[in-house]
């Protein structure tokens, strides 16, 4: 059984192979590097309007015997006027990504994280770093 932890700098190759392995299903031949995926994590670079609306951001990581098996990336939306309403006081599953059975516990944790933030509302994404890789995938309950 995986152990879940906050994200650490020294996970940032192990975490990016992950998600490859990911993007590759999707797109063969498509990789995130090392520095998108960090941009990542402290900021969406790409999201000049939505991101500044960003009040946490925390990643988590599934590890098992050293390796890192998951890892899910969390937001939490403001709850004050600059935010639209379809953003405000929201609590989001950015992405998720996990290697055989790490997935289960990784999620309940995820859970747990985002309703402690108490939200007025919990979503998913499923937007990974790398262009055309976005979605709720279709094996994730919905």
């Amino acid at each position: 059984m995986p152990t879940i932890r906050p994200f650490r700098r020294s996970d940032r190759e192990q975490l990016t192979a992950l998600v490859n392995a990911h993007v590759a299903a999707v797109i063969p031949g498509v990789t995130v590097s090392v520095n998108a995926l960090l941009n990542q994590l402290e900021r969406e670079p790409g999201e000049a309007i939505v991101d500044p609306w960003v009040i946490e951001r925390r990643t988590l990581v599934a590890v098992e015997r050293d390796a890192i098996v998951g890892g899910a990336h969390l937001l939490r939306y403001g709850d004050d006027e600059r935010v639209s309403d379809s953003y405000r006081n929201l609590a989001e599953i950015r992405w998720l990504v996990f290697r055989d059975d790490a997935g289960v516990v990784l999620m309940a944790e995820s859970l747990r994280v985002l309703r402690d933030w108490r939200p007025s509302r919990i979503a998913a994404d499923g937007s990974l770093p790398a262009f055309g890789v976005y979605g709720v995938p279709a094996t994730w309950p919905h």
